[in-house]
């Protein structure tokens, strides 16, 4: 039988501790580590594994592993959105810690982020820096997407052919901070974002017409519109094997939900009247491109990106 916790410590994880909310889809591979990682931290009040109806054991390997984690089985692939809207439910804790299953969480980094959240009330997103496994910075911290994200994204060709040109830079705000000092960005990936549970209470959690992707940079559009603000924190450190939630590579199962919720999300932020010309040109656009991948995807040629972005499950664009 568990040993009953004190009333104060209930109250302490209710307004400091963090719920952690991790979604899985096919992440055997990762999950274990991940798990790890968090498990180490005081500041953790639970965990909270989603698991999208993963075919290879992910949620009885979750369950064998740990058994203080919550597993919760979703019966279907219900999208990244929807699976961590669920695990942000059933948790009570202050704050909410969304966790790709891809991820480690390095020493003292969820300390950190809820640090620098208590202090400063206007933060409504606090993200840790994430890292390639060679320690690479993944320039998770971006100005929000624009038309010219498409052409100076970090894996568009033209940033690869002019890596410091300034439009480049603009978008990819995190680029020009070297130092450790935090800084305040547009939106970051949701492969590990700390949020207030107040400013979930207050703007909604995420948006679960986002399948896969964009929902995060919806989700800090949303949260910044209501008056937050977004920040990195580059001394809290988190390595994620991009893509490992569900595999790299542009195929149907990436291309038309990226397409759709970078539509969704355009649509929503920038061209919301069903009259604005805006709305067409870029559904034709995107259709365009959509088409243009698939087509090449299936004839195996070379993709105008590498790779999709992982996200968490969830969403980072390739732009």
């Amino acid at each position: 039988m568990a040993a009953r916790i004190p009333a104060d410590e209930l109250e302490r994880r209710r307004t400091t501790g963090i719920d952690v909310v991790i979604c899985t889809y096919r992440s055997s591979a990762h999950i274990r580590a991940c798990l790890d990682s968090v498990r180490v931290s005081a500041s953790v009040s639970t965990t909270t594994v989603v698991d999208n109806a993963s075919d290879d054991g992910t949620a009885d390997l979750v369950a064998g592993h740990d058994a203080s984690v919550r597993v919760v089985q979703m019966g279907s692939n219900t999208g990244f959105a929807r699976a961590v809207n669920r695990g942000i439910a059933g948790g009570s804790a202050g704050y909410v810690f969304v966790l790709n299953p891809d991820t480690v969480v390095g020493e003292g980094a969820l300390e950190t982020l809820l640090e620098f959240a208590a202090r400063q009330p206007e933060a409504g997103v606090v993200a840790p820096r994430l890292l390639y496994g060679d320690g690479r910075d993944q320039l998770t911290a971006r100005a929000f997407p624009t038309p010219a994200a498409g052409l100076f994204g970090r894996r568009s060709p033209l940033t690869r052919l002019m890596p410091n040109n300034r439009w480049s830079a603009r978008y990819l705000a995190g680029r020009r901070r070297t130092g450790d000092e935090p800084f305040a960005v547009d939106w970051v990936s949701g492969a590990a974002m700390l949020v207030p549970r107040r400013v979930i209470d207050e703007v909604g959690a995420l948006d679960e017409g986002f399948f896969l992707f964009w929902e995060d940079a919806d989700w800090c559009h949303r949260i910044k519109d209501a008056g937050y603000a977004v920040w990195c924190v580059p001394t809290a450190r988190v390595v994620h094997h991009e893509g490992g939630s569900r595999g790299f590579g542009w195929t149907p199962a990436t291309i038309r939900p990226f397409h759709r919720g970078a539509y969704r999300y355009w649509c929503k932020h920038h061209a919301p009247q069903l009259w604005n010309p805006l709305r067409w040109t870029a559904g034709i656009l995107l259709a365009a491109r959509a088409a243009l991948l698939l087509v090449r995807s299936k004839l195996g040629g070379p993709l105008l990106d590498r790779r999709p972005e992982p996200a968490s499950g969830g969403s980072f664009p390739p732009s």
